[in-house]
């Protein structure tokens, strides 16, 4: 049996008890759902907001989280809307939700051949009698014993792919602020920016805007430390030169910290031998991903991320400019689509690729 097992986790969301830092947050979370209130969580893609939307059976809340990345129709939703709810309930409130959803005669149900299977049989059948069903039960489930639904939308920039979807949601949401507490989680600011501070949106003004940042460098340090403790190792030398490469981003930092304890036996500390090692065995895997990411920008796009590492954070430094030939308002233009994306972000006065690894990727084109 192998008992020895690598505990940092970096390749799916994480259980809440395994965040680094995020009490803060997490709290902020439950204290508006417990008040009523609806949230706009955003932040860059792995920053940790899946694993803090799986919300805790607090409070007398029933969390059900929806994944909506990728979808492009009604159908779509309507089958993410019922997956989530049969993943979620449990007991007695699964088995009154049960009822309710076959007796509407929409094809719903919490087990296996839910609306998904009815879609593949008739495909001529519209959702959008089954999403209506399915974005009331929010009210089915206070009427099935008082609970409150703490309902968390991840990747909700989506809806725009899918027209009058913000709209439909509105519909529904609005009349249930005394049944049901909602999330927004998005990872492009651009994006969750026109569906909640757009006038005309349907859903303008209707969350409390709360934004995940980079986790700190102690807090890091003293996660990563005892877990190599608990496992009977030692961080060692290695681990001042992890927070630097990592910048507190908290995807990156796990991936280095598994590579790192990879390189460490038992009853030994790392050195800056097994950092390098670990380092590289990062990048090495992470190539892939940032052909594909850098194939996906625009010539202008990419002269600016490299105009940001050259500059230190200054992307309009004449020499750099010139240099890459780039102009300062291709790059101002670019400097907005990279920011909408969350490629970049500011950091005090000075911009900073969202990515540390793929940064350091980048300054190796130069």
């Amino acid at each position: 049996m192998i008992t020895d097992v690598n505990p940092f986790v970096y390749s799916r969301p994480i259980a809440p008890d395994q965040i680094v830092d995020r009490d803060e947050e997490t709290q902020l979370l439950l204290k508006n759902a417990v008040g009523g209130h609806y949230v706009r969580l955003y932040a860059p893609r792995k920053y940790g907001k899946t694993s803090l939307l799986h919300g805790e059976r607090q409070e007398g809340l029933v969390p059900v989280l929806v994944d909506l990345y990728g979808i492009v129709s009604i159908a779509d939703v309507a089958v993410r809307f019922e997956r989530a709810y049969a993943q979620e309930l449990r007991g007695a409130i699964r088995s009154r939700v049960e009822e309710f959803l076959q007796k509407t005669g929409l094809g719903l149900s919490l087990g296996a051949f839910g609306i998904s299977a009815r879609l593949q049989l008739q495909p001529k059948t519209s959702p959008l009698p089954a999403l209506h069903a399915l974005l009331d039960l929010p009210l089915r489930l206070e009427e099935s014993g008082g609970f409150r639904a703490y309902i968390a939308l991840d990747e909700f920039q989506d809806v725009r792919k899918v027209p009058d979807l913000d709209g439909i949601l509105r519909s529904h949401i609005q009349f249930q602020g005394d049944v049901a507490s909602y999330v927004f989680a998005g990872s492009e600011p651009g994006l969750m920016k026109q569906l909640f501070e757009h006038k005309e949106a349907p859903l303008y003004g209707s969350a409390v805007p709360l934004r995940l940042g980079r986790l700190r460098d102690d807090d890091l340090a003293a996660y990563v430390a005892e877990r190599f403790q608990e496992t009977k190792r030692g961080a060692g030398e290695a681990l001042n030169p992890l927070l630097g490469s990592a910048k507190g981003h908290p995807q990156r930092a796990m991936l280095l910290a598994h590579r790192l304890w990879e390189e460490v036996d038992q009853k030994a500390a790392a050195t800056l031998d097994d950092w390098e090692r670990a380092h590289a065995a990062a990048l090495d895997e992470l190539q892939p991903e940032f052909e594909a990411q850098w194939r996906g920008l625009d010539t202008s796009e990419q002269k600016t991320l490299r105009a940001i590492i050259a500059g230190d954070g200054s992307p309009y430094r004449s020499a750099v400019l010139e240099r890459l030939a780039l102009s300062k308002p291709s790059a101002q233009k670019a400097l907005q689509r990279l920011r909408s994306r969350a490629e970049i972000e500011a950091d005090d006065r000075r911009q900073a690729i969202v990515d540390p690894l793929f940064a350091e990727w980048i300054a190796g084109l130069a």
